[in-house]
């Protein structure tokens, strides 16, 4: 008899879903990734997630026990939603109750980088940490903290959202959440070409007329391109001010940073941060960008026994 468990974890994006079967020391036996970018309508991207699963579920030949999803938030715990995120189109999604519906067994959601910060404590080695930081920098900037492994929820379940911190009141750029001056503006993904641009304005800088990406950006300054290298230093002391603010926040003995532009230039984009309290830890990931994946996954288990 297969004494081995297994569920269906769920890594909900902005512009992409992963679904992965797998078992308790996070070995995958099933997976899926589709793009859901441009989908307007809460009910479709929740079918399609429903889709994925049976898919995945059948790939692997097991039976699961339970599903687990990691999300981009904002997100409602007591509805089992997203809601009225910045980077998604629909304003509401719901998810726990259509797989539940669907699969007839317990689904547990966090928002990513809970699920991350899980991740790596179950899966990345950080169990020892007392009080972990989990921080991504990807299409935005988000953070999880655990303490002593129990994962601050707040309210709705929205905790951790560093991302809208005030880093600047300079150039003041808009925020995807209506706000201005929000870290999130300025050093994520999707932030940094649109202060790239306005930066090149105020400096009376030329780099072309082709919008460029953050990766982009972040090549050329690797590179050695001089406008570039100065605008990625100054996107640096923007991360210093949110990063102090995050250490003040949350006093963490460690901090993992995770998403692509993290993994890829950390060392460019993180410098010294030091200030009132005691510098932490930094580490960058050593999970390949799948501790929010995992985390989903352990999070599920921890809730059905």
């Amino acid at each position: 008899m297969n004494s081995r468990r297994f569920c269906c974890a769920v890594d909900l994006g902005a512009t992409n879903v992963r679904c992965a079967v797998m078992d308790e020391n996070g070995e995958i036996s099933g997976f899926q990734r589709e793009e859901i970018a441009g989908i307007p309508s809460g009910s479709a991207v929740s079918a399609k997630i429903v889709d994925m699963i049976e898919s995945a579920v059948a790939d692997s030949g097991e039976e699961i026990v339970s599903v687990g999803i990691s999300t981009a938030g904002p997100v409602n715990l007591a509805h089992g939603s997203v809601v009225n995120s910045p980077n998604m189109q629909a304003s509401e999604i719901f998810l726990t109750g259509p797989i539940a519906d669907a699969f007839g067994v317990p689904v547990s959601m966090l928002t990513d980088c809970k699920a991350g910060a899980y991740g790596e404590y179950v899966f990345g080695g950080r169990s020892s940490a007392s009080a972990l930081l989990y921080l991504t920098m990807s299409t935005g900037i988000g953070s999880g903290f655990l303490m002593n492994g129990s994962i601050l929820q707040g309210a709705d379940g929205n905790a951790g959202e560093v991302g809208h911190f005030l880093v600047d009141t300079e150039y003041l750029m808009p925020c995807g959440c209506g706000g201005f001056g929000h870290w999130e503006a300025y050093a994520s993904g999707s932030g940094m070409p649109r202060f790239f641009a306005e930066w090149l304005k105020r400096k009376g800088a030329d780099f072309g007329t082709a919008p460029l990406t953050s990766g982009q950006i972040l090549f050329a300054a690797r590179q050695g391109d001089p406008v570039c290298t100065e605008f990625v230093a100054d996107v640096a002391r923007i991360n210093s001010r949110g990063l102090s603010a995050a250490v003040c926040a949350y006093n963490p003995d460690v901090i993992v940073l995770d998403g692509p532009l993290a993994r890829e230039y950390a060392d460019l984009l993180i410098g010294d941060f030091g200030g009132y309290l005691r510098t932490p830890e930094v580490c960058v990931t050593e999970l390949g960008g799948n501790a929010p994946l995992l985390g989903a996954g352990a999070y599920a288990f921890e809730h059905t026994r």
